[in-house]
């Protein structure tokens, strides 16, 4: 790993601590999508594109709106705790994780438009249940609710569940603030490369399906 890795982790910190002030001081509940960056880590398999072999027909040509995330991170104190390393706060702001899906899903081309915002066919709603660390390691939990707007029903909805875990290393001992926020985020990656698979396979189910979980 390059000895410039912790600098580029301080500096992502750094710029998301800058960003939570800025908002703060100016009362803005929420960012400019081209103020919010996205680690590759975050990202299904470091890309960006999940790309699926057999896209749904229900879902050719549509659009998908994204609903603002909830749950934890959601809040804008908490994220500048995180932001400022503050120790316990590992986590990923609820914005940062909406600018996710968008990219990922977009990526995938399973929908023929993905909007951040605004009315649409179909609407993912993301409610995020869990943000944890564990020594080397790290565990993203959502719960999932895609709404079909025409008929007004939910047609498919699913916790997911992933975690990932680095192996020890005098990199991992020595800064382990670091090795943390970058398992939260290839945990949050594994989760959602692994939603865009679950509305590939399921797309026609109208009942909610059981908790998924992603090692």
């Amino acid at each position: 790993m390059s000895i410039l890795a912790p600098i580029t982790e301080g500096r992502i910190r750094l710029f998301g601590m800058v960003l939570m002030l800025c908002l703060f001081v100016v009362g803005c509940a929420t960012a400019p999508p081209q103020m919010i960056y996205v680690p590759s880590d975050m990202l299904p398999e470091g890309s960006g594109v999940a790309k699926l072999q057999e896209k749904p027909a229900l879902f050719a040509g549509q659009t998908l709106v994204i609903a603002p995330v909830t749950g934890i991170g959601a809040s804008n104190m908490r994220a500048l705790s995180g932001a400022l390393g503050v120790s316990g706060t590992t986590l990923i702001w609820g914005q940062t994780f909406h600018e996710a899906l968008f990219k990922a899903l977009r990526g995938s081309g399973l929908f023929g438009e993905v909007a951040r915002d605004g009315t649409a066919p179909y609407i993912l709603h993301a409610d995020i249940l869990q943000q944890s660390t564990v020594g080397y390691g790290a565990t993203f939990k959502v719960h999932y609710v895609l709404n079909d707007t025409q008929s007004g029903r939910d047609i498919w909805g699913q916790d997911i569940t992933a975690s990932y875990v680095f192996p020890s290393s005098a990199f991992s001992f020595f800064t382990p603030y670091n090795t943390q926020s970058k398992a939260l985020m290839r945990a949050c990656g594994k989760n959602i490369e692994s939603l865009i698979e679950n509305l590939g396979i399921r797309p026609n189910n109208t009942a909610l399906e059981p908790t998924a979980s992603v090692p």
